[in-house]
């Protein structure tokens, strides 16, 4: 994947997945993710006939932390007239389908502050076209963990969405490598690799931010 449009899917994936709202990519030369399936063609020539209206204000964005293929990226975008912007952070790591070159994966995991702890979110970007009722499988060094459901459709991507539990960090901490399955059609799925290399120590990067 070339790193232009690498930078620009972890954008879109931070910027959708920080907030439940459907927040717009800030990035000025934005790209949408790689799309597959039976709508793809039909979301490219919409995208295609001609977009208008004024880009919005690109937010500040911070690199936190780099550790292997993990990056730690806070944002704060832009704030209404008389309203405190607030500072957004998200651990990224972004993959390609090694069977199919079109379809790409972005994993985001994003902190939450409550009243009685902190949680780690984990929300999937995936491409269109994905078969929405088996959701991601998820699975670590070869051993199946669970899987993570979508939620919700947006005209570029879906977003599988699910709070990280203790016991999942943890073997995410130990682990060599993780195995996101999205899927095509009933039995056909498409792995996603990621690299644990460096996710302890980003990790606490996002803790700490």
């Amino acid at each position: 994947m070339k790193l232009g449009r690498l930078l620009a899917l972890s954008s879109l994936a931070l910027a959708f997945s920080l907030s439940l709202a459907d927040m717009p990519s800030a990035q000025e030369s934005q790209q949408a993710p790689a799309q597959f399936g039976p709508r793809a063609n039909k979301q490219q020539q919409q995208q295609q006939q001609g977009q208008t209206g004024q880009a919005q204000p690109a937010p500040k964005v911070d690199l936190i932390a780099e550790n292997g293929k993990w990056k730690v990226q806070c944002e704060t975008p832009p704030a209404p007239e008389g309203q405190k912007a607030i500072r957004q952070c998200g651990m990224i790591q972004s993959t390609q389908s090694e069977k199919n070159p079109k379809a790409s994966l972005t994993l985001v995991l994003v902190k939450t502050d409550t009243a009685e702890k902190s949680i780690i979110n984990m929300r999937v970007i995936a491409p269109i076209g994905v078969f929405l009722p088996t959701g991601v499988a998820l699975e670590i060094d070869g051993e199946a963990v669970g899987r993570v459901p979508f939620t919700r459709c947006m005209p570029q991507v879906c977003m599988a969405f699910a709070e990280a539990s203790p016991e999942t960090l943890a073997k995410l901490k130990k682990g060599k490598e993780a195995n996101f399955i999205i899927y095509e059609a009933p039995g056909i799925g498409l792995p996603m690799k990621l690299s644990l290399s460096g996710f302890t120590a980003s990790l606490e990067a996002l803790q700490s931010n």
